[in-house]
């Protein structure tokens, strides 16, 4: 069966001979008119067209495509609409790989081309290759990860000297869609919001950092540039007291302690959570108030830190289930509370073994010297009883993110009607109509 060559980018543009050699222009309409088309799929690159690079009369070469059979010749554009840069050598180690398509795997000279491939070509092969097929992870490590490296150690040298990166930040662009984590967002958003001294978006990027890496596919990333990523979370968990132990877990998975994520980013942008026990062992109770157990005994409690965090799971013989979260408050943490969280901390908290259901939102308020949250819930006859920090703390900024049913099981496992108001006062901060302030109804 005879490969076929399509193109590899949304649009594609007709090209004709403008000085003799040949040399080659774009002319006419993109997409044959309909700009909104999506070139990789149009019916009449089906069959008949070989893949190659054509020489521009503006210089160097455009990856395009040819139909021996009428001669007829389009030029690959990128997201400017201009001819995407590819010379020979780097369309015939993409029509090679067409050649298997989808492949699995890149041969080694394939890789060292693509490496020194325009960024854009990068992208707009892995992104068709993951669409259509099952690339293997070292597939990914073609995209201009060395622009990440960049960028990561120019925010934590910034994070490290408690000044602003450099004047010119690199510009990491969508070209890491294809490995699947938008991580680079957010770094990106980071090196924004220290340039511009923002300390709420600063603290928003860097949540969303720490989640979206925790739940990256690691693989998919190349060595180097995890190890600068992890150095950079570890610059963030020494600027974030409250994220110590998210980046803590984040630079863990970068080291290989988690091979498979534990949740995939959620498509819109709800904070990720893990199951329990992805930061190691969960506070645990034997639920003694089962209908096989010993019906004598006063009660159970459990403690895990993390840190700053600490998580109490405490179980009552008459079957009451009390999650309390504690955190210390000191000069630092009370500035970087009011500064970068507006003095509102929720933390996410996986359990089991409750009636109310899995995830909820531990509300913190602060105290002379710390702050303190809790829920109260009702033990099933499930034999354990587990509660763990499930995700980042969170601040006001990711009221919108919630889930809203986690918030509606949350408010309805309020200790104290003052937090009960609290909660309400946060959630009333959303527009009318919005899912997680129509929470509020359950609750």
């Amino acid at each position: 069966m005879t490969a076929a060559h399509r193109p590899l980018t949304v649009w594609v543009q007709a090209a004709r001979t403008a000085r003799p050699g040949p040399l080659w222009a774009a002319h006419g309409p993109v997409n044959d008119g309909d700009e909104r088309a999506d070139a990789r799929h149009m019916a009449r690159f089906s069959t008949g067209w070989e893949r190659c690079a054509l020489p521009l009369a503006d210089g160097g070469h455009g990856l395009g495509l040819t139909e021996p059979a009428t001669g007829e010749a389009v030029l690959e554009l990128d997201d400017f609409g201009r001819p995407l840069p590819a010379e020979p050598a780097t369309a015939g180690a993409v029509a090679a790989i067409e050649r298997r398509w989808p492949a699995h795997r890149l041969e080694p000279d394939e890789e060292a081309r693509l490496h020194d491939a325009d960024p854009g070509l990068r992208y707009s092969l892995l992104d068709r290759l993951a669409a259509e097929g099952r690339p293997g992870p070292e597939c990914f490590h073609v995209l201009p990860w060395e622009r990440v490296d960049r960028l990561a150690d120019q925010v934590t040298a910034a994070l490290a000297s408690g000044g602003p990166p450099v004047p010119d930040p690199v510009r990491l662009h969508h070209y890491f869609a294809p490995a699947g984590s938008r991580f680079t967002a957010a770094l990106e958003q980071l090196a924004f919001a220290l340039s511009s001294g923002d300390p709420r978006l600063r603290r928003v990027a860097t949540t969303a950092l720490c989640a979206r890496l925790a739940g990256a596919a690691t693989g998919r990333v190349p060595q180097t540039t995890r190890e600068r990523l992890r150095l950079l979370l570890d610059a963030v968990g020494r600027d974030d007291a409250f994220l110590h132990a998210t980046a803590a877990l984040a630079a863990d998975r970068l080291a290989g302690a988690f091979p498979t994520p534990y949740a995939p980013p959620e498509p819109d942008g709800r904070a990720i959570a893990w199951r329990t026990l992805a930061y190691g062992r969960a506070a645990s109770v034997r639920n003694r108030f089962a209908p096989a157990a010993d019906a004598g005994s006063t009660g159970s409690e459990d403690t895990v830190r993390r840190a700053p965090f600490t998580l109490t799971l405490n179980v009552r013989s008459t079957g009451r289930l009390y999650v309390t979260v504690t955190a210390p408050l000191d000069p630092a943490t009370t500035d970087l509370l009011a500064r970068a969280y507006d003095e509102v901390l929720l933390l996410p908290v996986q359990v089991t073994g409750a009636a109310e259901g899995h995830e909820v939102y531990v509300l913190l308020r602060s105290l002379a010297d710390r702050l303190a949250g809790d829920l109260e819930m009702t033990a099933t006859t499930e034999p354990d009883i587990t509660a763990d920090q499930a995700g980042p703390p969170l601040g006001p900024a990711d009221l919108p993110s919630l889930d809203p049913e986690a918030v509606r099981r949350t408010l309805a496992c309020q200790v104290r009607e003052s937090d009960r108001r609290r909660w309400r006062g946060l959630l009333e901060r959303l527009p009318d109509g919005h899912p997680v302030r129509r929470a509020m109804e359950g609750g």
